[in-house]
């Protein structure tokens, strides 16, 4: 599985192959996603600095730094050939790329954004990375983590036709409680958004109606350290 994610210049054209079923780019997906955290995160709680834990070839990292222009951002991930592909295409001195393993010299960060990562961790280090993600996150940070909901369909198909999903685990939204909490992190709120594909989209303004009805193509847990 790991070897897909070597291939940057590929990724895309996987993960169009994934999504394309809903009629939406990953840009879509992307603003969605960060337009809840946007919305979530009030003044007081600007962050300082973001982790981008996952990062891959960095659009979030670079959506991040638009949407909270006074953070620095970090992104990091597993694959070096993604990482040198971000370093390259984005070049903005507010955002670093880093391997995972840097990450243990690098201060404590306000707020950490993870999209479809733990899915992709194996079932028994899941632990081991939200242990992880507990040491970075700074007293009064915020944690968001977004997965894939395997209660809906269109997410369910998605994954079986993303080559990069082959053989994944899915986690459901009481196993990552469970994980955080043990981590002693607690779960502060959680949403599930993205209901309509394209082909309804005059229904998305609705969405937020939704939110606590867990059968959107996707759901985010937000945590806090005890």
């Amino acid at each position: 599985m790991q070897e897909l994610f070597e291939i940057p210049e590929e990724y895309e054209a996987m993960l169009k192959k994934g999504i394309g079923l809903t009629g939406n780019d990953k840009h879509f997906f992307i603003r969605g996603r960060l337009d809840l955290v946007e919305k979530k995160t009030s003044l007081k709680d600007s962050p300082k600095r973001i982790l981008d834990f996952g990062c891959g070839t960095g659009a979030t990292s670079e959506n991040l730094r638009l949407r909270f222009p006074e953070s620095e951002i970090v992104g990091s991930d597993l694959s070096e050939p993604a990482l040198a592909y971000a370093r390259e295409k984005i070049q903005d001195q507010n955002i670093r790329f880093i391997a995972l393993e840097k990450l243990q010299d690098e201060a404590e960060f306000d707020l950490i954004y993870l999209n479809c990562v733990i899915h992709h961790v194996p079932v028994a280090q899941r632990q081991t990375i939200i242990d992880q993600l507990f040491s970075l996150l700074s007293a009064t940070g915020t944690l968001w983590i977004f997965e894939n909901n395997p209660a809906n369909p269109g997410t369910r198909w998605a994954m079986y036709s993303n080559p990069f999903d082959k053989g994944v685990v899915k986690i459901w939204p009481s196993e990552l409680k469970k994980l955080l909490k043990n981590a002693g992190l607690k779960t502060e709120a959680e949403y599930f958004i993205f209901y309509f594909p394209q082909w309804l989209s005059w229904f998305r303004p609705i969405e937020k109606f939704f939110q606590k009805i867990p059968l959107g193509g996707q759901y985010a847990q937000i945590a806090r350290k005890y």
